[in-house]
């Protein structure tokens, strides 16, 4: 099934079209955004303004022609803030409807941050940690505070960049009162949903948006790097956000453009988006900040599947998208499943070997299933393959750096050593390396042990002998191949965890 979710924002217009691939996933297979700036005047007038509504209807009828033509079963829609607040709300959408087909429906504030938290939960790795998500729109920030099961609090808070350009935004660049207030209403506004939130608790600040985005590229431009396709999962600095903000704040909009990173269609509101988040993340005292690619949009496709087909359970947001990732290449699940499951028997069993903390052991749970997944492009270089599929695969639920980790892990699982001169290895810090051999290590003797892709070896047992880390494995039939090729594979794991390493059959 095919599904269009459009989301009739106060800054821009966006469409997102999804392919389900299970009772309660998808993937996008296309999107669309037209930046009308429907909410520009309408905070100050209380009505929408006729140029920016003819934007809008514009750019929804191409994305109700590009629905057609992608053969759309159903298509879903809201409006927001703007829309909502305006007197002629009511009115524009009769006539997107009329003109357009598009039968759209005001959501309240409260509605919309269930949407993105839902969004923004099989996106990112919620489980055993409480997120503030904070999604930044044209009409208002919206501040969720929940983990992988229920949202904390939720709020919506009239401190979108379009409302704030219509009452401080006159002259560009904001001179120094005007700048005074800004912070001053920011801070009243927000007052209470940080108090809430700091004495609630949080482990991470999620941004979605596309402001935030904007805001995530141009750290990441003015560090010298480039996004692996997505921005979800990179990890931005407070320090480097407040440092763009006072440059976003003393540039007029041309200066703004001239930034790495910094689209042209968001120079005129982005130095507004960006005094807001700072002003926010110093009144959480938050250190840093995780980008987030999914919202609003995806939160409606899982919302109407949650209807379709029933409530789901609490996601395991990174499994699913490496199970997902290897069905939409072909990868043999079957087989991935079983590498994986030795793996993370040989990482449990020797815990007290290789010291490592129990958050690795979802990285190596990833690495295992895919790290084959470069076999059917070219056998000779797959373990390379598998790495920048891995890093440009799309995959939900991981840090840049975890994703770093899990591609290393997949790029050493059969041959070659880490070493300083690899350009990927020697940027990670000392202790990621250090990870990476482990599981790399792990790795390598669980692909030995089904070295013959059979599942002869069933399950491993770790156990001490002296100062030797025995692996018993349980087999099934003639196990001597497997066996080798597993006593083969042990002196990466030997040599990163200082131990001898025996494997027997149990």
């Amino acid at each position: 099934m095919r599904l269009a979710a459009i989301d009739i924002g106060s800054n821009s217009v966006h469409m997102i079209v999804a392919e389900t691939t299970g009772p309660h996933s998808f993937r996008v297979i296309d999107r669309e955004r037209e930046r009308v700036k429907l909410g520009a005047g309408a905070f100050r007038s209380g009505r929408l303004r006729p140029e920016t509504m003819d934007a809008a209807l514009s750019a929804l009828s191409r994305f109700a022609l590009l629905a057609q033509r992608l053969q759309v079963d159903r298509v879903l829609a809201v409006a927001t803030s703007a829309v909502r607040e305006a007197a002629n709300g009511k009115q524009f959408l009769a006539t997107v409807k009329a003109e357009t087909g598009i039968d759209a429906r005001t959501i309240s504030g409260d509605d919309e941050a269930r949407l993105i938290y839902t969004g923004v939960r099989h996106a990112v790795h919620l489980n055993g940690r409480r997120g503030l998500i904070l999604d930044l729109g044209g009409g208002s920030l919206e501040a969720i505070l929940g983990d992988s099961r229920r949202i904390w609090l939720a709020e919506s808070l009239p401190l979108g960049v379009q409302r704030l350009r219509d009452f401080f935004g006159a002259e560009d660049p904001l001179p120094r009162k005007a700048r005074e207030a800004l912070i001053a209403h920011v801070r009243k506004q927000a007052a209470s949903v940080v108090a809430r939130t700091r004495k609630r608790g949080f482990d991470t600040v999620v941004l979605t948006s596309g402001t935030h985005l904007t805001l995530g590229l141009a750290c990441l431009r003015l560090r010298g790097r480039d996004p692996w396709g997505s921005l979800n999962g990179y990890l931005i600095g407070t320090g480097e956000l407040q440092d763009l903000s006072a440059q976003l704040l003393d540039l007029d909009a041309a200066g703004r453009m001239r930034l790495p990173g910094i689209d042209q269609r968001r120079a005129d509101t982005v130095h507004l988006g960006a005094a807001v988040l700072v002003t926010v993340l110093e009144m959480l005292k938050a250190e840093e900040v995780q980008l987030c690619g999914a919202s609003l949009r995806e939160g409606m496709v899982l919302q109407h599947l949650s209807r379709k087909n029933g409530a789901a359970g609490e996601p395991d947001v990174r499994r699913a998208s490496a199970l997902d990732l290897l069905r939409r290449l072909g990868g043999d699940e079957k087989r991935a499943a079983h590498l994986a499951g030795l793996a993370l028997q040989i990482f449990d069993g020797a815990r007290q070997a290789h010291g490592l903390a129990r958050e690795y052991r979802s990285l190596l749970e990833a690495a295992g299933l895919l790290e084959d997944l470069g076999r059917a492009i070219h056998l000779h270089d797959r373990e390379h393959l598998a790495y920048q599929i891995i890093r440009g695969g799309g995959l939900r639920g991981f840090s840049d750096r975890e994703l770093e980790i899990v591609g290393l892990t997949a790029r050493y699982s059969r041959r070659g050593a880490p070493k300083p001169r690899h350009r990927h290895y020697s940027e990670l810090e000392p202790d990621d390396r250090h990870v990476v051999k482990i599981l790399a290590g792990i790795m390598r003797i669980a692909d030995g042990l089904d070295r013959g892709r059979g599942s002869v070896v069933r399950e491993v047992r770790c156990r001490r002998r002296g100062g030797t880390l025995v692996l018993q494995c349980g087999t099934r039939g003639n196990a001597e191949l497997e066996l080798f090729s597993a006593r083969r594979a042990t002196q990466l794991l030997e040599q990163a965890m200082d131990t001898d390493i025996a494997i027997e059959r149990a």
